[in-house]
C-alpha cells in the first residue's frame, strides 16, 4: 500500500528542487569525468533515498527507471573503462547525456506521482469493472497529456489498484485499437502509453456529461431540500402572519441558486434567515432549523 509520509505540498516542492539540483550539474558543466561521475552518483543517490524516506511502500519499479543503467545505450563504468583514459572529452558527453535521460526519469516520476491519488488526495480510487480501469487510465494520460509514455501498471501501483496478469498490456492494446491512446513501439509487448487527440476529446465528452448529470443531481437534491423547508414550515403557527414574505424569500433562494456559486448562494442563505430572524417574522429556532436544512452546517450567528 502507498502512504506518503509528508505533506503533499511538501514533497512536490522538494521533489522539484532535487530536478533543479540535477539540472545545476547539466549547466555547471564539469570538465573532469570522475568530479562528473561521483556527482551523478550522489545526485541519484539522493533522489531514490528522498522517495524511498517519504513513500511507505514505493514501487521499485518507480526507483529502477532512475536507478537502472541496464536500459542505457553506455553504463558510467562503461564509460570510465572506454573513454576516459583515451578520450575524456567524449567520456564527458557520454556522462552527460546519460545524467540527461536521469533527469528525465525524475521529471516522469513526478508525472507519475502527481496522478496518483493517494499521493495528492489520500485516498485509494474504487474500480470495479473494467470500464472503469479504462477510463480511469485514459483521464490520467489525460491529465499528463505530453510526448511521454506511460506505464499504465504503475500508475495503478501507485494508486493501489489491484490488475490481474498482462491486464495492464491488455488495456494498453484496447486503447490502441480504438484510436485512444499511441503505444511506445520500442517493445512489441508493453503497457506505456500516451493519450491520442481522439481519447482526449473522448475524457472531455465523458468528463463534460459527468458534471452536467452532476449539476443537475445538486440542482434537485437542492430543491428537495427547500420544498421540505416549506412544507415543515406551513405546520408553524408562529409564521401564520408572516408567511407570505417568509415564502417568498425562500422562494427566491431556489431562483437565485442557479446564479450562484455553493459559497455564495449559503452566505446568501445565512443573510436572508438572520434578517427574517431580526425583524421576528421567525424564532430563531426556525432560522437554525432553515440554515441547516439548507445548508448542512451549524447555524450559530444568533445570540
Amino acid at each position: 500500500m502507498i502512504e506518503l509520509k509528508i505533506s503533499t505540498e511538501d514533497f512536490f516542492k522538494q521533489l522539484k528542487g532535487l530536478i533543479a539540483k540535477g539540472n545545476k550539474i547539466l549547466k555547471d558543466e564539469i570538465s573532469k569525468p570522475q568530479i562528473l561521475e561521483v556527482q551523478i552518483n550522489d545526485w541519484k543517490k539522493i533522489v531514490i533515498q528522498f522517495l524511498k524516506t517519504n513513500i511507505i511502500g514505493v514501487p521499485e519499479k518507480l526507483i529502477s527507471y532512475i536507478d537502472s543503467d541496464f536500459s542505457d545505450k553506455f553504463s558510467i563504468l562503461q564509460f570510465y573503462i572506454n573513454d576516459l583514459e583515451n578520450n575524456p572529452s567524449n567520456h564527458l558527453t557520454h556522462l552527460n547525456e546519460y545524467l540527461e535521460r536521469r533527469i528525465k526519469e525524475v521529471k516522469k516520476t513526478y508525472d507519475y506521482l502527481s496522478v496518483s491519488n493517494i499521493i495528492t488526495n489520500n485516498e485509494s480510487p474504487k474500480l470495479s469493472t473494467i470500464n472503469e480501469k479504462i477510463f480511469f487510465t485514459l483521464e490520467k494520460l489525460y491529465m499528463l497529456d505530453n510526448d511521454h509514455f506511460y506505464s499504465i501498471s504503475l500508475i495503478f501501483d501507485l494508486n493501489n489498484i489491484d490488475y490481474r496478469e498482462d491486464e495492464t498490456n491488455e488495456i494498453a492494446e484496447n486503447l490502441k485499437k480504438r484510436g485512444y491512446g499511441n503505444k511506445n513501439s520500442e517493445w512489441e509487448t508493453n503497457d506505456f502509453l500516451k493519450i491520442t487527440v481522439k481519447g482526449a476529446a473522448y475524457v472531455e465528452r465523458k468528463q463534460k456529461s459527468s458534471q452536467a448529470k452532476t449539476k443537475t443531481n445538486e440542482k434537485r437534491v437542492l430543491n428537495d431540500k427547500i420544498d421540505y423547508v416549506i412544507d415543515e414550515l406551513k405546520k408553524l403557527d408562529e409564521i401564520r402572519f408572516g408567511q407570505q414574505i417568509i415564502f417568498s424569500e425562500i422562494e427566491e433562494l431556489r431562483t437565485d441558486s442557479k446564479n450562484l456559486s455553493k459559497k455564495s448562494w449559503g452566505q446568501l442563505v445565512k443573510g436572508k434567515v438572520l434578517d427574517l430572524a431580526l425583524k421576528e417574522l421567525i424564532s430563531k429556532k426556525t432560522a437554525q432549523f432553515i440554515y441547516e436544512s439548507l445548508i448542512d452546517d451549524k447555524f450559530s450567528l444568533l445570540p
